[in-house]
This record gives C-alpha cells, sequence and structure tokens, in this order.
C-alpha cells in the first residue's frame, strides 16, 4: 500500500489514495476543521471496517439487511500522547436476521477478518454490542486479539 499526502495549509493535509482522496485536518485553534482528524479516521476505520465484514458474511449466510448503524464511543488517555483506551462499537442491526448468524458475523470480523481490530485491540479493548431489531441481545470485547464474551 502506497499514497501521498500533502500539507495544504494550516494543519491540513489532503491524502490521495488510489484515485480518491481526502482531506485531513485538525479542529481550532491549530486546525480550520476542513475535515476529519487522523484519529477520527482511524475509529470510524474500525466501525466501518468491521462493518464491511458483517454485510459480506450476512449477505453470504443469505441474510436479508435492511439496515445496519454502528454507534462509536472512543475514550480516551489524558496522558501525551492521547491515545485510545476503550472503543465501544454497538451494532444496530435490521432485518429479518437469525441471531446466530448476526453474533456470529460480528465475532468473526472481530477476531478473524479485520486487520483494524487486530491492530487496535493489541492496545485497546474494544467492546461491542448487537442490537437487532431493537433487541439488546449480546456483547463482547477483543483485547490482545482474544475475544471474550
Amino acid at each position: 500500500m502506497e499514497f501521498k499526502s500533502v500539507w495544504k495549509d494550516g494543519m491540513c493535509f489532503k491524502t490521495r489514495i488510489g484515485n480518491k482522496s481526502i482531506s485531513l485536518d485538525a479542529a481550532a485553534p491549530l486546525g480550520q476543521d476542513k475535515g476529519p482528524s487522523p484519529r477520527d479516521v482511524f475509529a470510524a476505520a474500525l466501525a466501518s471496517g468491521t462493518g464491511m465484514d458483517i454485510v459480506g458474511l450476512l449477505k453470504k449466510y443469505k441474510q436479508p439487511i435492511q439496515k445496519l448503524e454502528i454507534e462509536t464511543h472512543v475514550e480516551l488517555g489524558n496522558d501525551y500522547p492521547v491515545v485510545f483506551t476503550q472503543m465501544d462499537l454497538t451494532y444496530q442491526l435490521q432485518g429479518d436476521i437469525e441471531e446466530r448468524l448476526a453474533l456470529e458475523a460480528i465475532k468473526l470480523s472481530h477476531t478473524k477478518y479485520s486487520g483494524i481490530c487486530a491492530m487496535l485491540s493489541k492496545s485497546v479493548v474494544i467492546n461491542w454490542r448487537l442490537v437487532l431489531n431493537g433487541k439488546d441481545l449480546s456483547s463482547g470485547a477483543v483485547n490482545g486479539y482474544l475475544s471474550h464474551e
């Protein structure tokens, strides 16, 4: 993987990855908030990446997904460098989906498929929770790339 990040002004960088680009910036007073911060993108990559795994697995299992929303909460440390201390992901799934298969998809994403989860879980606890059709079903955690329920 190779890409280029170019400083634009203030704290803003434009990063080109293949034929797509993203602007990253810091919030005021350091930056002008022209895009998400690198730390925000990293957290969003975990949520979106695991979401892609879950959608792909549920499609493979022939489960009719109507909607998937991932609520992400990140706790930050107080010392420098400021790092993630805990990440909480709530997967809100809707559709005529078997509970067992939804749980399996989440667990497989967190323990087998998500490279972002594998990297992050070595330094921060990642908690997950499944809400299927409005019903809070199950939760677990990944720490050191080992799943705990």
